[in-house]
């Protein structure tokens, strides 16, 4: 517990050294990003896909499941997985005061992207659940609004029965992730059984220091190499438009370009924590 705190603050500072100046800071994301990579490498062991292992993927946010485990979705599929994506909150929050889109035709807009980011990656409609909750509540929700959700979450996972459950990792950087964590970690308890839980990270990407402690303290690394079919999670990744591209009048996207590069490699990487 003291070196991951010691590790967690030292890159804490290095983060925040640099915050005053942008190219500066971004320079230090991808160059701490790219240390990570490689000392994940050297950690990890490789992840094999079991084609009788069905998997639940949460996402708090529709392009989640693209961005933190498109590359395993689109090869659990060619392998006739079956993968059951549920997407917690409708994205409605993801451009605040913009002068033309809605927080209603955000909603539906985001819905659709992720339906196609989806078939692009060969999951069924019928294996696809939105709960509808609203974006950017999560984090602060009270308990009644939050038993509702883990009871939905609790009697889709009955209903379902995962052998293993793809999530993003409990300390990602976004209050909205990690509330979707700990609502399903309540669900996890009232069930029969236990699914096999892996976090993948999305924010913590951008926010690395929050990961590397974990280079210690994790029971498991898991790499999973999806060499070869790197254009299918390309491809997931820019049917949510709404989020990688420009929406006009805005001239840069709500998605930082650098974040996106992060995710567009032939790896993937899973913490059994």
């Amino acid at each position: 517990m003291v070196a991951h705190r010691l590790v967690l603050i030292i890159f804490a500072l290095i983060t925040l050294g640099v915050s005053s100046y942008r190219p500066v800071k971004r320079f230090t994301r991808i160059t701490l990003h790219h240390l990570l990579q490689f000392l994940l490498r050297l950690r990890s062991v490789d992840y094999r896909i079991s084609p009788t292992r069905s998997v639940l993927v949460l996402a708090p946010h529709p392009d989640d499941e693209a961005f933190g485990c498109g590359g395993l979705i689109a090869l659990k599929r060619l392998e006739g997985c079956p993968v059951h994506v549920v997407f917690v909150t409708d994205g409605s929050a993801s451009h605040p005061r913009h002068p033309t889109l809605s927080t209603t035709t955000l909603a539906t807009l985001r819905e659709q992207e992720a339906r196609a980011s989806l078939r692009i990656l060969g999951v069924d409609s019928a294996d696809v659940t939105f709960l509808g909750v609203r974006d950017g509540t999560l984090g602060h929700l009270g308990a009644e609004e939050s038993s509702a959700i883990v009871s939905r979450l609790q009697a889709l996972l009955e209903s379902i029965k995962p052998d293993g459950v793809l999530l993003p990792f409990h300390d990602d950087g976004s209050s909205e992730h990690e509330a979707a964590f700990r609502l399903f970690a309540t669900a996890l308890k009232r069930l029969p059984f236990q699914p096999r839980v892996l976090e993948f990270p999305v924010w913590s990407w951008w926010k690395p220091f929050l990961l590397f402690p974990y280079l210690f303290t994790a029971r498991r690394v898991l790499r999973f190499d999806y060499r070869g079919y790197e254009f299918l999670k390309q491809a997931a990744i820019e049917s949510h438009r709404s989020q990688v591209e420009p929406m006009p009048p805005w001239p840069e996207p709500v998605q930082p370009r650098a974040f996106v590069r992060f995710f567009l490699s032939h790896e993937e990487y899973y913490f059994e924590t």
